[in-house]
């Protein structure tokens, strides 16, 4: 074939683009542009693990056979995914379970009635893979349990798996121990939790190497548990079903479903520069709110444009407005011919008034001053008296804790005078120190010993009560001495305690001579403050006084002035013109109006086609959430068709249309129209088998799955898996029956 062109593509990509129904081409697109773009390459190596090689590109694109024949070995290639069969299972005091050996085949049958063991079997292979039950409960009792109900102690739980990991079996071991711990100081022993122990292949290995290595099998735990329980899938939220739904769509660009219809091309530049359909809708809902608010602001500002416009006689407001300038300019003429001398004998006596103020408010301020200069002082001294009192009181507190301690001191040391005559008194008992005449004959033949013996003995004896008196003796005047010293150190004490308490009488007889001659002192400031006047005496100033006569002499000119009427011509004056210019200010605002609606009516004009254009602008906003909305509805049918192709027996309803026309997200699992919740356990099983078949092909990995309550099931409607099938079914055996189909 000559010369020959590799291009690498990414195993997922490819999958994605080998899988996409909408358009085939798509995968001629991408290759060319990779090839063109990024991979030239020669003679490279091919990793089957990542990568996949595509051979002569050109012929490839050439030849529709050469394609269809990429797009088999391909999906014969995904198809050859891992695979875990169960060997055997040994289980040691697991639950209910004392011992028991389990082979499996491709296909097993348990039976046996319930609480028989059977539901155990599934979770000793799930706690020895991932510490937790069949129904994923980490917190479950694993221990067996006596005919009381008691928790069965110090016997160890282990559970041994033998598996097959695409054609290499591995042993897999878990041991659990209770942890007795003996508390210090005690024989008691108390339980502090469980301890685990791993092998693999016989191979001791920590926790953390155990879980490594299920990992590398399993990849997740929530995988495993979804592919190995058929009734898992289907007890998840239905957000979490539908993620996992949506990893089996071929990726298809929103841009390249839009192109397949011609209808749709007004979104394609949206659809390119957007994250996602809900961004253009939210871009459209957000455009469309703003300009509904813009067309309802516009009526309303038509409407108050109209209403400013003002139906008046322009001519009549003239000639009104010509009437009230004379009269406002005869009460100015009346005004000027008043005598105005009262304002400015009014303005004076405010002066006065003013400075009076003043002159008082210095006074008063000296006065104050004055007031808080003493205040000072004799807060100083209530400060001293303070202090004097505080030492007092400390002086006291001191000489009544002495007196306290020399009482304390003296009972202390007539007790220890008694207990030194106590003990002058006590003398060393001979009674105790008999010599002991029958030593003096022997024990064995009662003979009388020898004289020198005899002699040695009493010797002996002698020197031990010697040593016993000068012991005595000893003991007897450290004592003494003892007693004698403590009842000094108290004298001691008492002689100290005694001088200090008169050093401290002597100066709480000072500190009380300084206490009352501060009493005196403050009474004294008390005294001069009282004398002091609360406000005052404004009649001892000659300013004040002067200016206090001269207002007296104003207000009687006042007084005078406004018995003659002068004030109120002029008052009354000022009343009429200030009705006369609000008139008249009125007027020029109504003119003023009438010569503002030639501009009124041009606003209202453009008022109007401004509302013609937000109206096209809303109904484009209109139509293109439509279009939006009928583009999703089209892209969700063919991820819903895309998805629900994966599956034999089971459709998934993944979208449902509201009452407005919109799409609202969901995830309901039915078969032939029927709800899963409203199936027999028997179709609940069968769906949920047809769910592991497409999962399993879509992560690459094939488990035992573990089918409980088969019973529901018969040998004719159990679908042919590609995976080891155990089946679970309640049966009249009191024993467990296993049988390999």
């Amino acid at each position: 074939m000559g010369k020959k062109n590799y291009v690498h593509v990414p195993k997922d990509d490819y999958e994605e683009l080998i899988e996409c129904k909408l358009h085939i081409n798509m995968l001629h697109r991408y290759i060319t542009k990779e090839h063109e773009d990024n991979i030239r390459l020669r003679g490279c190596k091919q990793d089957t693990t990542d990568m996949l090689t595509i051979e002569t590109l050109s012929g490839y694109m050439e030849n529709e056979k050469h394609f269809d024949r990429l797009e088999r070995e391909f999906k014969e290639r995904v198809r050859q995914k891992m695979r875990m069969i169960l060997k055997s299972l040994h289980m040691e005091n697991f639950k209910g379970i004392k011992s028991l050996d389990v082979n499996f085949s491709n296909k097993t049958s348990i039976k046996g009635q319930n609480a028989a063991g059977k539901t155990t079997i599934f979770d000793a292979f799930t706690w020895l893979l991932f510490n937790k039950n069949s129904a994923g409960e980490e917190k479950f009792n694993v221990r067996p349990l006596d005919k009381d109900g008691k928790r069965i102690d110090n016997v160890e739980i282990k559970v041994v798996g033998v598996i097959d990991v695409d054609g290499k079996e591995v042993e897999l071991s878990k041991v659990q121990k209770q942890n007795w711990v003996k508390k210090r100081g005690t024989d008691t022993v108390t339980l502090q939790g469980n301890v685990n122990s791993f092998e693999i292949d016989g191979y001791p290995k920590s926790e953390a190497e155990f879980k490594a290595y299920i990992s590398g099998l399993a990849q997740s735990e929530e995988m495993f548990k979804m592919l190995t329980n058929p009734q898992y899938f289907s007890s998840l939220k239905w957000k979490d079903q539908r993620d996992i739904l949506m990893k089996l769509v071929a990726e298809v660009s929103d841009v390249e479903l839009a192109q397949t219809d011609a209808k749709y091309a007004p979104l394609i530049t949206e659809l390119e520069k957007a994250p996602s359909t809900d961004d253009i809708r939210a871009k459209f809902s957000k455009a469309l709110s703003e300009w509904k608010k813009k067309q309802a602001e516009i009526p309303v500002r038509i409407d108050e444009a109209e209403k400013s416009k003002v139906d008046v006689d322009v001519a009549e407001q003239e000639l009104l407005k010509a009437d009230l300038e004379r009269k406002i300019e005869a009460l100015e003429d009346l005004m000027g011919k008043s005598d105005v001398r009262i304002d400015e004998m009014r303005s004076e006596e405010m002066n006065c008034q003013f400075e009076m103020s003043a002159i008082a408010q210095t006074m008063n301020n000296e006065l104050s001053s004055k007031k808080r200069e003493i205040e000072k002082h004799k807060y100083e001294h209530e400060e001293k008296l303070e202090d004097i009192r505080f030492s007092i009181e400390n002086a006291q507190n001191s000489v009544d804790s002495n007196k306290r301690t020399i009482s304390e001191q003296t009972l202390k040391k007539a007790e220890l005078a008694k207990k030194y005559k106590e003990e002058k008194e006590k003398k060393f008992d001979d009674s105790k120190w008999v010599f002991d005449e029958s030593t003096t004959v022997c024990s064995l033949c009662g003979q009388r010993l020898p004289e020198d013996k005899i002699e040695s003995l009493r010797a002996d004896f002698s020197q031990r009560k010697a040593d016993a008196i000068e012991v005595f003796n000893e003991e007897h005047a450290k004592t003494l001495a003892m007693i004698v010293d403590y009842g000094n150190a108290c004298a001691e004490m008492i002689k100290e305690l005694t001088e200090n308490n008169k050093e401290l009488e002597n100066k709480i007889n000072t500190l009380k001579l300084r206490e009352a001659e501060e009493i005196d002192i403050i009474k004294g400031f008390d005294e001069q403050i009282s004398k002091l006047p609360s406000c005052a005496d404004y009649t001892q100033n000659t300013e004040y006084a002067k200016l206090k006569d001269r207002q007296d002499e104003l207000l009687a000119d006042i007084a005078e002035l406004e018995s003659k009427g002068a004030d109120k011509v002029v008052e009354d004056a000022k009343a009429d013109k200030a009705k006369l210019k609000s008139q008249l200010d009125e007027v020029n605002k109504i003119i003023a109006q009438a010569a503002n609606n030639v501009m009124i009516d041009d606003r209202i004009e453009t008022l109007r086609d401004e509302q013609k254009e937000i109206g096209q602008k809303v109904a484009d906003q209109e139509q293109m959430l439509y279009l939006l909305e009928e583009f999703i509805r089209f892209k969700l049918n063919k991820v819903s068709e895309s998805i629900n192709s994966h599956f034999k027996t089971v459709n998934f309803k993944l979208f449902e249309t509201q009452l407005n026309g919109g799409m609202k997200d969901c995830c309901e699992c039915t078969v032939n129209g029927v709800g899963y919740s409203d199936l027999n356990n028997g179709h609940k099983i069968l769906a949920g088998l047809d769910i592991i078949r497409s999962l399993s092909e879509l992560y690459g990995v094939s488990v035992p799955i573990f089918v409980d309550n088969a019973e529901s099931l018969n040998e004719f409607n159990v679908p042919d898996m590609d995976a080891q099938l155990i089946l679970l079914s309640v049966s009249e055996d009191k024993q467990l029956k296993v049988e390999c189909v």
